[in-house]
């Protein structure tokens, strides 16, 4: 499919005069037939027979070549009306396609320049020749830099095939015309889009995929290629809705039409998995790439550039998932393929070895990772095309490494040499001369902090613009940079502001579905878009204000032009804050003060914030008396595999025990409990793994046994969970009365309503009936229910526990509103991008699939004090790998709730009814709720029922909110 392939190449290159008809009546004096140069045909034959061998080698060799350079050599020296005879330019044309399909273009453009020059008075005897010589000289031109003279060779190229078919009888052209055709917008259409022209390159790249399924059917192999290559351009147009229908249209056509040993049936996987991955629904992109490079490994083989990009691609896709270990070995797998192929100085090669060396950083494997980068950096400047961003990749994680390893004269070579390279780039990125500014004061022992701050307030601006929220791992390891020199500072105001843009990207990404649908408001939109407008603007203003720095002039005009723009910046979402407050939640929330924060904490309350970075683990503790922060002592890799070691050893017997207190200890270290004080109330704050860790559970001191008296965390803090550091402030609506909903025991999915899901959700609902039953949620619910009494409780169970009965009910008058359900994972299904609660199938009348999505949640006005999500994975967000607070939980939280009862696992029916009573009570009678959840667990470890000493029974809950 793609012309700079060689198979596209080649393809042009077979698209010789037999295959097909003339495009008008030659001139007179011409006949193409013409027997006086049967000796001349006969040459043409016998070039044509050796490039049309199924024998590739052969028809890539120098005998063809030499037959071409004989026909040209004869037909130069027969002469037409003066001229030389045409055929010499066909010759050239054919050659100047062996040339690009060998990659040879230079050579190849000459070619194509000496064959149209002595083709052009006879091009409408050899239209097709002329259109292939303009297509492959147009195709080179743009691979050679040339990309304006490239897109208006091809324009005359395409403007030569229309005029041909409009003059040709349809019934005449066959198959190879519209190949031909297709192929020749195709090359126009990514000219088009180098030069930035995207709606033209998208109309181009239209007219490629209409020719190409005229010429191959609508469900062939070819078509597949050309529903996902429009796909591809609609998406660099940011078209994604209409790039997506087509993605889609090429998978369902690859899958039910076309042999899975076809190339175009993985690429049609990929291309759908790399959309899915830029529009945020990176857990779903996964199996689609995945299975592609599969399909790959199993039929075409591992050889090819393909699919070492393949191989790339997805390790990029599991970077900002954090999953390293296992994006490692693709990078090195796709190093050693394009070192086979390229050499030992590829490029390619370079770039998946500095790759592999950001996954071994990230892992804790700091001089593993130092040799991988400084090995990438040489050879890329040693290969035969020197990468010139090669320094962009591997220096913002090379220098921290050094810094980190004690090799300082390194690093600050390091940082001279990022410094430098930078400012030499075009454009001169404001994030790269910011990152490499504070990479250079921290290596040299200068004003680090300072540097830092300029790095965090142009990140602030850059993610305020991304709808997904998604860290880079370069910003990723700049946050780290900034972590560690607000440690080494102490510099609580710093650390705070770094750790909020990385608790902020969590909660953007878990919620963009939710601000979006707030977006389809015209009155929020139209707002939202003028101010992502000026924040551009503001952007760029950073940009400039760090060119002025870097060159020490204009220095004060461009900081007051920035200070306007800012001004202007915080003024509109004050604004909006105020109007639209729960879609400033859904952005990350507003901008965290320290000074602010300790003000806002009661007397008896302190706050504890984990943050995993890149490589490290930090740790802030803030009271109204004082602050500290840390770095853990362990990498971020250490831990967070001791939190999940943890979570896979919990049951009703034991856990982990060893592992627990060790976290206890990473996290509360001396430092961080002074600075927390004597409060009995602490709000902690979460991301990344630690989102998973069950914090009341971790023990204060080592435990051999466990029994009613161990000294868990929760004795000594009554918790509370923030998903940043401002806590939502819902839209409260006061409930009327003290009454109880209860939703739960939903009908299961049958064959039937499943389909319906399915279709509604665009596929994948099938694992709904894979989902085991919950008999004890009924009984759950009636328990709760009994203790409001029948007039202050109502119960949607089975059958009434539905989306349409839900949606349709009055939620203002329940204080307490109980989710007795399963409860799913953002990416657990196709179709499914954000998490969701699983009520009764739907019947087919209703319009509803059964699924209630957290951004459907955020549209609810509820009322109640309590909301409890008794259910399994209710903590979760956006994925099971990056579990975060910012999930249902917050979504209940914008529509009006004013606290959440959650849980980490499946709850045990008796624990969960306990649990849900005792906090209601204990609330009831005036405790906080942090303190009512707290009594509750301790009372229920206490209660003598089986196994309650053990966290498995008592630790799941956590409170999320005030």
């Amino acid at each position: 499919m793609l012309f700079s392939t060689r198979a596209g190449a080649l393809l042009l290159a077979l698209a010789g005069p037999a295959l097909l008809p003339a495009a008008a009546a030659p001139p007179p004096a011409f006949r193409t037939d013409d027997p006086r140069y049967a000796r001349l045909y006969a040459l043409e034959d016998k070039a044509d027979a050796l490039f049309e061998s199924d024998d590739y080698a052969l028809s890539m060799s120098q005998k063809t070549r030499d037959a071409w350079t004989a026909l040209e050599t004869a037909a130069s020296h027969s002469k037409v009306q003066g001229e030389a005879h045409p055929l010499a330019g066909v010759a050239l044309i054919n050659l100047s396609s062996m040339d690009q399909i060998d990659g040879r273009n230079p050579d190849a453009l000459a070619h194509a320049d000496r064959g149209l020059a002595l083709l052009s008075p006879f091009r409408d005897a050899y239209p097709i020749y002329w259109m292939q010589g303009l297509s492959i000289k147009g195709y080179v031109q743009v691979t050679l830099n040339q990309i304006g003279a490239g897109v208006e060779t091809l324009a005359e190229a395409s403007r030569y095939i229309d005029g041909y078919f409009a003059r040709t009888d349809p019934k005449a052209l066959d198959e190879s015309a519209m190949m031909l055709k297709s192929n020749i917008a195709f090359a126009h259409a990514q000219a088009l889009s180098r030069l930035g022209r995207n709606s033209e390159a998208v109309e181009a790249q239209r007219r490629s995929m209409e020719a190409r399924v005229a010429a191959s059917g609508q469900n062939s192999a070819d078509a597949v290629g050309a529903y996902y290559m429009y796909a591809q351009m609609l998406s660099r147009a940011d078209r994604d809705a209409e790039a997506e229908i087509y993605a889609r249209l090429a998978v369902d056509t690859a899958t039910d039409h076309v042999d899975r040993k076809h190339p175009n049936y993985a690429r049609a996987l990929e291309a759908l998995g790399l959309l899915l991955s830029r529009t945020g629904r990176r857990n779903e992109s996964l199996a689609y790439l995945e299975r592609s490079i599969a399909i790959k490994r199993e039929t075409s083989g591992t050889k090819s550039l393909a699919f070492d990009f393949a191989l790339q691609n997805l390790g990029n896709l599991l970077l900002p998932l954090e999953r390293y270990d296992e994006a490692e070995p693709l990078f090195l797998e796709a190093e050693r393929g394009f070192r086979d192929i390229e050499g030992d100085t590829s490029p390619q090669s370079a770039r998946a070895l500095a790759f592999a060396g950001v996954a071994a950083f990230a892992q804790g494997r700091r001089e593993e990772a130092i040799s991988r980068l400084q090995t990438a950096l040489a050879r890329g400047r040693t290969g035969s095309a020197e990468d010139r961003d090669m320094g962009q990749r591997v220096y913002p994680f090379l220098i921290p490494a050094l810094i980190q390893a004690g090799r300082m004269d390194e690093a600050r070579a390091a940082a001279a040499d990022f410094d430098r390279e930078t400012r030499q780039l075009d454009n001169l990125p404001g994030f790269a001369i910011a990152n490499a500014g504070m990479l250079s004061a921290w290596a040299n022992g200068g004003d680090s902090v300072d540097a830092a701050c300029r790095l965090i307030a142009l990140l602030r601006t850059s993610l305020s613009l991304q709808e997904d929220g998604a860290l880079t791992e370069d910003q990723r390891a700049a946050l780290d940079s900034v972590l560690a020199i607000a440690t080494q500072a102490r510099d609580a105001g710093l650390a705070m502001d770094a750790m909020a843009l990385l608790a902020g990207s969590g909660i953007v990404q878990a919620n963009h579905l939710v601000a979006q649908r707030m977006v389809d408001d015209p009155a929020l939109g139209n707002r939202v878009r003028a101010l992502q407008d000026r924040t551009r603007a503001l952007q760029a203003a950073d940009s400039l204000l760090l060119q002025a720095l870097a060159r020490d002039e204009g220095v004060a005009a461009a900081r007051a032009s920035r200070a306007t723009l800012a001004k202007q910046v915080d003024a509109d979402r004050t604004a909006i804050a105020h109007d639209f407050p729960r879609w400033l939640e859904a952005r990350g929330g507003a901008l965290p003060d320290l000074a602010s924060l300790r003000a806002n904490l009661a007397a008896d309350e302190a706050l504890l914030a984990v943050t995993p970075a890149f490589d490290g683990v930090y740790i802030l503790a803030v009271s109204r008396e004082r602050t500290a922060i840390i770095r853990a002592q362990e990498t971020r890799a250490d831990l967070v595999g001791r939190i999940a070691r943890l979570r896979a050893s919990l049951s009703a017997t034991g856990f982990d025990q060893e592992g627990a207190h060790i976290l206890y200890t990473q996290i509360f270290t001396p430092d961080v409990q002074d600075a927390l004080g004597k409060a009995p109330r602490l709000r902690v704050v979460p991301t990344g793994a630690f989102a998973a860790l069950p914090f009341a559970m971790l023990p204060q001191k080592p435990v051999e046994h466990i029994d009613r008296n161990t000294p868990w965390l929760i004795r000594r803090y009554a918790l509370r969970i923030d998903s940043g550091f401002r806590p939502v402030v819902p839209q409260k609506l006061a409930a009327q009365d003290d009454r109880m909903l209860g939703i739960g025991a939903p009908l299961p999915f049958s064959q039937e309503t499943q389909a319906i899901a399915l279709k509604q959700r665009g596929g994948g609902a099938a694992t709904l009936a894979q989902l085991p039953p919950l008999p004890g949620s009924a009984e759950e619910l009636r328990s709760v229910a009994r203790y409001f009494g029948p007039d202050h409780a109502r119960l949607l169970i089975g059958a009434n526990a539905s989306e349409a009965i839900l949606r349709t009910s009055d939620l203002r008058p329940y204080s307490v509103m109980l989710f007795a359900t399963h409860g799913l994972v953002g990416g657990q299904m196709e179709g499914l991008d954000e998490p969701a609660l699983l009520l009764s199938s739907p019947d087919t009348d209703s319009g509803n699939d059964g699924i209630l999505t957290a951004s459907e949640v955020a549209q609810m006005r509820i009322g109640a004090d309590w909301v409890i999500l008794s259910a399994c994975n209710t903590a979760a967000g956006s994925s099971a790998q990056a579990p975060t607070y910012s999930g249902l939980a917050q979504a209940f939280r914008y529509a009006g709730a004013g606290a959440l009862l959650v849980s980490h696992w499946p709850v045990r029916d008796d624990a969960g009814t306990f649990i849900t009573v005792e906090t209601v009570k204990a609330n009831r009678r005036g405790a906080y709720r942090g303190v009512a959840l707290q009594r509750a667990m301790l009372k229920l470890i206490r209660s003598g029922k089986p196994d309650a000493v053990q966290p498995y029974v008592w630790a799941p809950f956590i409170l999320v909110g005030q």
